[in-house]
């Protein structure tokens, strides 16, 4: 017969380990590590804005969520994070449309050079689109949020450009489908990410770019323009999509699935105003440092879309007539939410 002094003993230490050990995996599941990558320089608000989405997470969740942030592309270049986020390789991660021409083909309408708006406007636009439409294209991830540039212009390093013929022979820096706007009309296209357009500027390898006037700052590109042409009507946005791993999403408890989807909702709204923000300090910036902006007459304006961009609007819609999706509808709802936000 085992001794009651030796049976407590052993009662007693069991529930020791067990409590232990029942700690271990609780502080395990409490704690849910998720990387997030960002292409964007350390310094820019883009990367500022999304590292404070992962430390909002961490707060939200009273500390259950740990977010390891890799800025500058560290993890995922610029034109591979979609992948990244789809393979896990990163679990969330801030992603350009038309770095990856083809991969979505219904949304890169949202990219054409039909008259983007100023301010807000793309940012709330691209997730009104989304919402509409449900393109099939994103099912392969979990879509946090959308944000985009505001209008995006002409930029040159030594000549003004006030009409089409001063745009022949130009080596314009441009992505996605602007390098057949650039073409159409009559400059030479180069397709490059945003990253490498400083030093191609600065050793003439291209002549001028497409670009938002916040880039331009945030990138320091404008170091090295000397004028800016705001072509209103043939304007063109960026697409960005935030977007979370499927399976890492679906493997997390469902308080915070609800915290994350919440905060989606709000970020669009933060993102929208920051486009906003950094878009007129981009375009204070250049005045300041001496950029002639050049406003184009309206005949002027109507030269480049009817040569520029209504082809290219023109090609979408038979393009997803082809595909079976409403080409034509995606089109009529973003010019007419264009005007909506103009007013």
């Amino acid at each position: 017969m085992v001794p009651r002094f030796l049976v407590i003993s052993l009662v007693s230490i069991s529930m020791i380990f067990s409590s232990l050990f029942a700690g271990s995996v609780y502080g395990d599941e409490k704690v849910i590590t998720i990387k997030v990558t960002n292409w964007f320089p350390v310094s820019h608000l883009q990367n500022i804005l999304l590292q404070e989405w992962g430390k909002d997470l961490e707060k939200r969740t009273g500390g259950k969520v740990k977010v390891n942030y890799f800025a500058g592309g560290t993890l995922a270049p610029a034109a591979q994070t979609y992948d990244a986020v789809v393979k896990g390789i990163a679990d969330v991660g801030n992603h350009v449309l038309g770095y990856t021409m083809g991969r979505f083909p219904f949304s890169q309408v949202l990219d054409l050079p039909i008259g983007t708006p100023p301010g807000e406007a793309a940012t709330k636009i691209s997730n009104e689109m989304y919402n509409k439409f449900k393109p099939k294209e994103f099912d392969d991830v979990k879509v946090l949020w959308f944000h985009a540039q505001p209008g995006g212009y002409l930029h040159t390093r030594a000549k003004p450009v006030a009409k089409l013929e001063d745009v022949k022979g130009l080596k314009l820096r441009c992505y996605g489908s602007n390098a057949k706007f650039v073409g159409l009309i009559g400059a030479a296209p180069v397709a490059m990410p945003m990253p490498e357009v400083y030093d191609a500027l600065s050793k003439g390898v291209v002549d001028g770019l497409l670009s938002s006037y916040e880039a331009l700052e945030g990138f320091r590109t404008g170091e090295h323009i000397r004028y800016s042409t705001e072509n209103i009507t043939t304007a063109y946005s960026a697409t960005f999509i935030v977007a979370m791993n499927k399976k890492k999403f679906a493997s997390l408890p469902k308080d915070i699935q609800d915290t994350i989807d919440k905060m989606s909702g709000e970020y669009i709204n933060r993102y929208a105003k920051m486009w906003a923000d950094i878009d007129i300090s981009g375009k204070n910036w250049l005045i300041k440092r001496g950029v002639k902006i050049i406003s184009l007459s309206a005949d002027e304006e109507a030269r480049w879309y009817e040569k520029g961009a209504k082809p290219l609007a023109d090609e979408y819609i038979k393009e997803m007539k082809a595909k079976g999706m409403p080409g034509e509808e995606a089109v009529k709802f973003l010019l007419d939410s264009f005007k909506q936000y103009r007013k």
